[in-house]
């Protein structure tokens, strides 16, 4: 097996690289169009990491995201997976603050349909990011790990490109 710094010797393949470890999750396409490469020649640096066990790929919801090999555990790739899509990460910060609401508490604050709602938080309980308790006939949603995903906020907020992450990262770095 080819070390790293052999398999990295290439300027493209390094700088794939160094853009999957600045932006661990970030899927095909968006990589694509950040580093402005053909589909083909993306695709064929992607395996040749993969192979030689620099970088893990993983699907999620028909998109292929990539992270560096060995960095991220299978909650933290679900996390880091939500955050970089905006109804997940909305609803991910919002429950940061709230620590604990029902569904109809989360979706006044959002323009989506309940459907849509559920849809989303459905997906980040199947995959334990949050947890569902009844109460009654109501049911209410947390984080499992809050400590997880307010670290992976504060670390990759910049790779994240919103600026409710950047708002949510600065007031809780004040605060402790």
């Amino acid at each position: 097996m080819e070390n790293e710094s052999g398999a990295l010797d290439l300027q493209c393949r390094k700088r794939i690289y160094e853009h999957i470890v600045n932006n661990p999750g970030v899927h095909f396409r968006e990589l694509q169009r950040s580093l402005g490469m053909p589909v083909g020649s993306l695709e064929y640096h992607l395996r040749y990491m993969e192979k030689r066990e620099l970088i893990s790929a993983r699907n999620d919801a028909g998109y292929s995201r990539y992270f560096s090999r060995n960095k991220f555990d299978p909650e933290a790739k679900s996390i880091i997976a939500f955050m970089r899509q905006p109804i997940p990460r909305g609803i991910l910060l919002f429950l940061l603050r709230e620590k604990k609401s029902s569904h109809g508490g989360i979706l006044v604050n959002f323009k989506i349909s309940a459907a849509t709602l559920s849809y989303h938080l459905k997906r980040m309980c199947s995959l334990g990011v949050l947890r569902v308790e009844k109460v009654g006939r109501e049911s209410f949603f947390e984080i499992c790990q809050p400590d997880k995903v307010e670290e992976i906020v504060i670390i990759y907020r910049r790779s994240f490109f919103s600026g409710i992450v950047e708002d949510f990262a600065l007031s809780w770095l004040k605060e402790k």
